[in-house]
């Protein structure tokens, strides 16, 4: 590996780290301008579209109460050439607004102005703007924009139901508004309105950002970027109106402040940067030259000669005279240090023998522990269990979710030979309870449910039982809080008391008892997992609940593999 000066070093990390300040602080002011900017335009852009669309509803608006004008006049709709006079005024009204304003019965018989013969088959009454209109007789309704019949353009109709004095339907008069000739002074270049479905209503000029539905239902006002510019979009009723802005254009603040930015600091910086590196160049790199060649001098010649070395940086002086300090003290140890080299080899030789007897009574301790804990286990399993294969079963079944949850491997090991004495506190339980056939009265079953402290209190007093004592104090506390002694909750409950819990409950759903029959595999998950008069899913660990249903099958094979033996 090629070696550098050390002013060369010095003078590289100078400059590079200032001129990535430099880059730094610029990014950092071009992203705080462009994000102001930004929201400076989004909100201009976006009142622009209020003030427009405004426009457009009030036009709206003018149209509906032209309907309501009419309904107040039921007597214009009793005959056909007062019909027609109504739609001819309509039509001069507002003009090519609109297109053709039409009345229809409810038989079918339709009135439009300018006169046009629609096809034998039409029927005013299966349109949307007629059905519409009926399903909301008290006010004038909206229809979903159409390509019109007549003109080939889109069109929105706004229809009304209109009915006699007595309450009689007379039919239905509507208008259809030609919004491309409404809004063609209205919308600013590169504006456009879309429906929801996407469809382009009208636009002024080209689309180059093209919303498609995704966009349009995933928020009622927002902006898409591309790289062809940016797009601001607010839902204003049934449509979405539309600003573009070329790309460049919304980003020229941004750059012109970044390029000011970096200008500036590159200016400010770099005399900076040169004084520094000469600064450094005199009061460090030279100093420590002749601190190196003293320290090369006294590797050669055990002579550490500091004459002559200076500087105005206090670190560079003080680590001078503390290396001096140093080489005094070890010249001074060095001769004891070889003197009691041979002592020391024996002291460590002695230290290992030692160890070694420490580690050895260690691991005799942790088995004389594990032995204890298997004949507790035989103890137990003699006095509660009708047969010898319930312990083996909770304490294979433990591991195997153990694993499955990923706990540390000692963790796992001690859940596999404690899991056995969950129940050791059944042994203070009076046999005439712990043995009854029928159902325990309260009493009896308060006494009943107090082995899990008996439990706590056997396999308390020593750091090597704890994982012991939790799984026999604990192992009928409910994760939502609903069991006992304690009524703990969530992870205020050891995990290894949580992994017990569920095998206990599977084993005893399957096992058979003087007051139950044993349920089959399928039955014993179906209550886990679903629950029943007595369990819930709620009662255990989330993560226990998931690997159990994962891995129901594999459980089944071990209980079975186990009580076969």
């Amino acid at each position: 590996m090629s070696q550098r000066r050390l002013s060369e070093i010095v003078r590289d990390l100078v400059y590079k780290r200032n001129l990535l300040l430099v880059f730094i602080i610029s990014i950092a002011v071009a992203i705080f301008v462009f994000m102001i900017t930004f929201q400076i335009d989004k909100r201009s852009w976006f009142e622009k579209i209020d003030l427009i669309s405004g426009e457009w509803y009030r036009v709206i608006d003018n149209y509906q109460n032209t309907l309501n004008f009419f309904v107040a006049r039921p007597g214009d709709f009793k005959n056909p050439g007062d019909i027609l006079e109504v739609l001819k005024l309509i039509r001069e009204h507002f003009g090519d607004y609109i297109a053709y304003p039409i009345f229809a019965t409810p038989d079918g018989k339709y009135y439009i102005y300018p006169p046009y013969d629609f096809p034998s088959d039409y029927d005013p009454r299966k349109r949307p703007w007629y059905r519409s209109a009926v399903e909301n007789p008290n006010t004038s309704v909206i229809s979903p924009p159409f390509t019109h019949r007549i003109l080939g353009v889109v069109t929105f109709g706004i229809s009304r139901a209109i009915f006699d004095k007595e309450g009689n339907f007379l039919g239905v008069l509507a208008i259809d508004i030609v919004p491309d000739r409404v809004m063609k002074d209205l919308l600013l270049s590169g504006m456009y309105v879309t429906s929801n479905d996407g469809t382009v209503l009208l636009q002024n000029g080209d689309i180059y950002v093209r919303l498609d539905p995704e966009d349009l239902r995933s928020s009622s006002e927002g902006f898409k970027m591309e790289i062809s510019g940016v797009a601001f979009f607010k839902k204003k009723g049934e449509m979405f109106f539309v600003v573009q802005v070329p790309l460049l254009t919304f980003l020229r603040n941004s750059l012109f402040h970044l390029g000011y930015v970096i200008g500036l600091s590159l200016l400010f910086s770099v005399p900076i940067v040169r004084r520094i590196t000469r600064l450094l160049d005199r009061e460090l790199e030279k100093p420590l030259e002749k601190f190196s060649g003293a320290a090369e001098e006294y590797l050669r010649s055990r002579v550490f000669d500091i004459a002559g070395i200076s500087s105005s940086i206090f670190e560079i002086n003080q680590l001078i005279d503390n290396v001096a300090d140093m080489i005094t003290i070890i010249e001074s140890q060095r001769e004891e240090l070889e003197a009691s080299y041979e002592e020391l080899e024996a002291s460590y030789s002695e230290l290992q023998k030692m160890a070694q007897k420490i580690e050895e009574k260690s691991k005799a301790l942790s088995e004389a522990y594990e032995f204890f804990a298997y004949k507790l286990a035989d103890i137990v399993e003699g006095f509660d269990e009708p047969t010898g294969s319930h312990v083996k079963r909770i304490q294979e079944i433990s591991r195997f979710l153990a694993e499955k949850m990923e706990l540390p491997s000692e963790l796992v090991r001690q859940i596999y030979i404690y899991a056995p004495l969950h129940d050791i506190g059944k042994i203070k339980v009076p046999k005439e309870i712990l043995n009854k056939k029928g159902k325990l009265t309260p009493e009896e079953w308060e006494i009943m449910k107090k082995h899990t402290i008996w439990g706590g209190e056997l396999l308390s007093g020593s750091k090597e039982l704890e994982v012991a004592k939790n799984i026999a104090l604990y192992h009928h506390e409910n994760y939502d809080g609903t069991g006992y002694p304690f009524g703990l909750k969530d992870d205020d409950i050891p995990i290894e008391a949580q992994v017990v819990k569920l095998v206990d409950v599977y084993d005893a759903l399957r096992s058979e008892r003087p007051y139950k029959r044993a349920l089959t595999h399928e039955e014993a998950v179906k209550v886990i997992l679903e629950g029943d008069e007595k369990t819930t899913p709620s009662q255990f660990h989330p993560r226990l609940i998931e690997i159990f249903k994962n891995y129901h099958e594999e459980i089944r094979k071990i209980w079975e593999k186990v009580s076969s033996e």
